[in-house]
């Protein structure tokens, strides 16, 4: 049981290795929800929100990095 558990927990880790940038990809991913489904945005700006988004939440992780 305890081998199930360490593959859990490395399989999780390759995952969220860094806790910052996931909840900012999961933001940015309900963002584009509420812009999708709530606020019935084109799919360009759906896409264009979940592609700026991401690339900005990367940036920002990765200058708080250094």
């Amino acid at each position: 049981m305890k081998i199930l558990a360490a593959i859990f927990h490395e399989i999780l880790s390759l995952f969220v290795d860094d806790e910052g940038l996931a909840l900012s990809v999961v933001g940015v991913v309900v963002a584009a929800l509420v812009l999708a489904f709530g606020l019935h945005a084109p799919s360009i700006v759906t896409g264009a929100a979940i592609v700026l988004g991401c690339a900005g939440a990367l940036a920002v992780s990765a200058l708080g990095a250094r």
